[in-house]
């Protein structure tokens, strides 16, 4: 999955994520912790197993020995070729001769039999195969649909939750707002009232004063 895509996962009432500094101080973020996040193992139980196309044959699995990276290693047909045996032969080649024609003749009655079970068997086979991976494909393409349709019902959910929680946080942060101002008016309203008592009571001492002289003389 892309940063972007947990770009995504932030809350939706954060707006300061629309900055493209901070959100691609978020990206880097993300991005190093994807580097720590432990990756999938190829053992991994959740992962589907390799499947052994020859399991009871370890020459033709060999064969497919690096599939698909490599190219598939060809069935040598030489063996099975006609052989070629001068006039001047020793009994040695005229008995290899003999057993590569046996092999050549077993090899071609083996294909001969396999290409009339093919015949017979295959298409059938074929058919039901087929019908068989476009009902698994129907399944998870289903599955697939269920599971995106549940995330955008998450996401739909979330959003919708988040807005809304987001509208209430707005309106307390205005009324906290509207509150402070109140302190703060009422804080300078008490200041002036005490500098108008202070005023007033020295007002007072300077009547006093004046009264005190008047009753002096």
């Amino acid at each position: 999955m892309s940063s972007s895509s947990y770009i995504d996962s932030l809350p939706y009432y954060d707006k300061q994520v629309d900055d493209p500094q901070i959100k691609s101080a978020a990206q880097a973020l993300i991005e190093a912790e994807l580097r720590r996040t432990p990756q999938i193992a190829d053992d991994d139980e959740r992962l589907p197993r390799d499947v052994q196309v020859f399991p009871k044959s370890t020459e033709l699995s060999s064969l497919l020995d690096g599939y698909p990276s490599k190219p598939i290693r060809g069935i040598d047909p030489s063996k099975y070729g006609v052989p070629n045996v001068g006039d001047q032969a020793s009994l040695e080649e005229l008995q290899a001769a003999e057993r590569q024609s046996r092999l050549g003749e077993g090899h071609m009655a083996l294909r001969l039999e396999n290409a009339s079970v093919l015949a017979s068997y295959g298409p059938n086979a074929w058919l039901v195969r087929n019908y068989q991976l476009n009902s698994q494909l129907t399944e998870l393409q289903s599955t697939l649909a269920a599971l995106k349709e549940r995330v955008t019902e998450v996401n739909r959910t979330r959003r919708v939750f988040q807005e809304d929680t987001g509208k209430h946080l707005g309106k307390l942060e205005g009324r906290w707002q509207d509150l402070i101002g109140s302190t703060v008016q009422l804080e300078m309203a008490c200041k002036a009232m005490e500098g108008e008592v202070k005023g007033l009571r020295r007002k007072e001492e300077e009547l006093k004063k004046e009264v005190a002289e008047l009753e002096g003389q």
